[in-house]
């Protein structure tokens, strides 16, 4: 995002530029929130009002001896009463060039462009002389002062020198009121401050304290790099509708401070860009954050040499020291390098107090700290996206570090790419997300170190890269901070102490968890896989107990087959874990069978039974037919001679919905059932159907012919399965008895009998299945 600065329309005049961003807000693209950063509302100052100091009569002289302070101080109400010009009042306060002007307090007045032209230096008188001078609002008076004005303004590419060093050796109530450099207090409006440079205040540098609002402060330089212990903050910003840009800052603390000590003074629609910082602790919210701070966006900005890069950092009401916890939410910061942090890039913490510089603060000290009942810091909503940092000696990459009674919530981490001695710690937070992050700890040391946390690290893409997590081994399943919840989306994590885990959730998609010891899944533990194409897996070195809740969702690629859940490398108890939410429409059955494996089958859920089966039994054939199932690609048809089962004898494929069965015997009863199959499954069996193959009931005779020695029977071919019969009773016998079935007879329809003269009479008949008549 490129921000322009163009004087068109401002009410400029040539030589000189009042800009403004050619912006509407910094919007927050990555998530859901959107935050918009206010647009300051410049200063409308006459400009054809100029008054230089050193001209009569105010007499200014810059050799850096002399006392301007009433000259200066003369020139600043002369402008303020300046004449109306198209509707714009007062005027320019100008020192020139080729001068150190020696000055006490100043009170900048409505309306007035104190401006510092190249080559001058307004400096403070020193500590000798100002602890003598009529204070403002403090011990000791302020340099330029102003309370409750509007379109104020300082310019000018000139230097403002705080003469600090005396204030930085002194001791007692003398250090502790020391005076500011430049300090807005009350409700100021429409307050520009550019170009100049700032250096070695006794205190801060550029103070905002009270409503202010509309405040713009570009293109200065703060450069103050010997006062490191002496709270020399480059800017502190309590206000609404603020833009800092194009600034570098050294400072002795803070770079940027936002938040104050009063609840009344919120700090609201912020932009920082485009700033390059040194020396300092970083752009910082708090330590007061009792003045809530939100919709603030840092983007464009490099941090070298910096104790901090990004710093949140307040405490509880009642802990003591500095720090009154309140609210600070809607943060954003895109597009930061920071090269060479000393103590830590990335802070969010609660703690402030107790541990000013959070390096070193274990998962065991964040578990030792008391509950407080009193106003405590929210930390909420934040966007940190395209930072990239590296950290020296002993400093943090980063550390997330909320209240036990009130967690850090909501924090996204999107392309951060952190290097440092230490491991990040998320302590006391939820919802805390690493998008495409690399954590680069050093060899042998994990990424994370985790607390009562809500972790996700996901990747836009499946990576090999590993993400190594750690934290407190002593938590209690089932106690209210037992364990931490952790997801893994397209991403590879490796855990040293599983008892980090506790009852979870642990959720896993397209990602493999390897546990470096024993698991043991409670009662409580819940496991959310997202199973498909990409396998979902926790790997565990040694033992496993199963046991917990699995909860399922259908990722790409999701469909019937097996998924190895769960490996492990020495043993396997307990019971495979029970479904919860589970996709609908399949079958799920775990199998532990696979030495090393605990898998789940999920199988795609059988068809409807095939209905209304019917069989129709003809001369040795049965017709069959049944009604089409929805979704079925074919058919299985079974048959038996026991009513009931089982059904030795298989159809399988059929594609049609009808079958003629000739592969059977005139007179036997048949057994049908048929089942459909759907993309590999087969549905339960249909209701039984019977039949009988039976030939033509119609009477027939036997035909009859000589051949040789031997006596040719025949009959009708639709008769097969008619049994022939033979007797030999005399004439006399009668020929009611004696019939003796031809052997085979019923599976043929021609028999061939020898003819022997020296035989008496022989009688033939066919008998029609089921004992019908001849």
């Amino acid at each position: 995002m490129d921000f322009q600065c163009c004087s068109k329309n401002l009410g400029v005049r040539p030589g000189r530029s009042r800009c403004a961003p050619a912006w509407l807000g910094a919007v927050l693209f990555w998530g859901s929130t959107v935050v918009m950063a206010g647009v300051p509302n410049l200063p409308n100052i006459n400009t054809n009002n100029i008054i230089t100091v050193t001209d009569a009569p105010y007499g200014a002289v810059g050799n850096g001896s002399t006392d301007n302070t009433l000259a200066i101080s003369n020139a600043i109400a002369a402008a303020a009463a300046g004449g109306n010009t198209n509707g714009l009042y007062g005027g320019t306060v100008r020192i020139p060039a080729s001068g150190t002007y020696l000055c006490g307090p100043l009170s900048l007045k409505n309306n007035v462009d104190l401006q510092i032209d190249a080559g001058a230096t307004l400096q403070m008188q020193p500590l000798s002389v100002w602890t003598g001078l009529p204070a403002q609002n403090q011990t000791y008076g302020n340099l330029i002062y102003a309370a409750n004005g509007t379109n104020l303004e300082i310019s000018g590419s000139g230097t403002i020198d705080g003469n600090g060093a005396a204030w930085w050796a002194s001791s007692g109530s003398t250090y502790n009121n020391r005076p500011y450099m430049i300090f807005f207090n009350g409700n100021c409006g429409r307050v520009l401050i550019q170009n100049v440079t700032i250096q070695n205040p006794p205190k801060m540098h550029i103070v905002f304290k009270g409503s202010d609002n509309n405040l713009t402060i570009q293109g200065i330089t703060i450069n103050t790099t010997a006062a490191k212990a002496a709270n020399t903050d480059g800017i502190d910003l309590v206000g609404t509708n603020c833009l800092v840009q194009n600034c570098i800052i050294n400072a002795g603390d803070d770079n940027i401070a936002l938040g104050s000590s009063s609840s009344s003074a919120i700090s609201k629609d912020i932009l920082i860009t485009n700033c390059a910082f040194g020396v300092g602790h970083g752009v910082s919210i708090g330590s007061n954050t009792a003045g809530a701070v939100s919709n603030l966006t840092v983007i464009n900005c490099s941090f070298t040499g910096t104790d901090y890069g990004i710093r949140m950092k307040s405490d509880d009401s009642t802990s003591g020291g500095n720090g009154q916890g309140g609210l600070a939410q809607n943060l954003s910061y895109f597009n930061l390098s920071m090269t060479n942090i000393v103590d830590g890039a990335i802070v969010i913490y609660s703690y402030y107090n107790e541990y000013g510089t959070p390096t070193g603060i274990t998962p065991f000290v964040a578990s030792t700290q008391a509950v407080d009942s009193t106003t405590v810091p929210v930390w909420r909503n934040i966007t940190i996206s395209n930072v990239t940092a590296t950290v020296t000696g002993g400093g943090v990459p980063g550390i997330i570090w909320g209240r036990l009674e009130v967690p850090v919530t909501n924090i996204v981490l999107d392309r951060v790419n952190l290097s440092g001695p230490q491991p990040f710690a998320v302590y006391n937070a939820s919802g805390v997300q690493f998008v495409d992050c690399q954590i680069k700890p050093p060899p042998g040391d994990s990424a994370l170190l985790l607390f009562n946390a809500q972790v996700t690290v996901s990747n836009s893409v499946p990576t090999n890269t590993l993400f190594t997590l750690d934290g407190l081994t002593t938590n209690v399943p089932g106690s209210v901070l037992a364990g931490n919840t952790l997801a893994l989306y397209n991403a590879q994590g490796a855990l040293k102490n599983t008892n980090v885990l506790g009852a979870g959730p642990l959720t896993l998609g397209a990602s493999t968890l390897t546990i470096s010891n024993d698991l043991t899944l409670f009662p409580s533990t819940v496991l959310n896989y997202d199973l498909g194409t990409n396998s979902a897996l926790v790997a565990v070195t040694g033992n496993l107990a199963l046991g917990g809740t699995l909860n399922l969702d259908a990722g790409a690629g999701f469909t019937n087959g097996t998924f190895t859940l769960l490996t492990y490398g020495a043993g396997l108890t307990g019971a495979p874990p029970a479904l919860g939410a589970i996709p609908a429409g399949y079958h799920y059955a775990f199998d532990t069978n696979s030495p090393g494996q605990v898998n789940l089958v999920v199988s795609l859920p059988a068809p409807a039974a095939p209905t209304n089966l019917m069989a129709a039994g003809t001369n040795l054939q049965i017709n069959l037919n049944w009604n089409a199932v929805a979704g079925a690609g074919s058919y299985n048809l079974k048959r038996g001679t026991i009513s009931g089962g089982p059904y030795p004898a298989v159809f399988s494929g059929l594609v049609a919905t009808n079958y003629s069965d000739a592969a059977v015997t005139n007179a036997v009863a048949y057994y049908y059932v048929v089942t459909a199959v759907a993309s590999g499954v087969e549905s339960t069996n249909s209701l039984q159907a019977v039949a009988v193959p039976l030939p033509s009931s119609a009477p027939t005779k036997l035909a009859t012919q000589i051949n040789g020695s031997q006596l040719q029977l025949s009959w009708p071919a639709d008769h097969l399965g008619w049994t022939l019969q033979i007797q030999t009773n005399a004439l006399g016998s009668g020929l009611g008895t004696n019939w003796a079935p031809f052997p085979n007879s019923q599976l043929t329809n021609q028999i061939g009998l020898p003819m022997n003269p020296a035989n008496g009479s022989v009688f033939l008949r066919l008998i029609l299945p089921g004992g019908g008549a001849p």
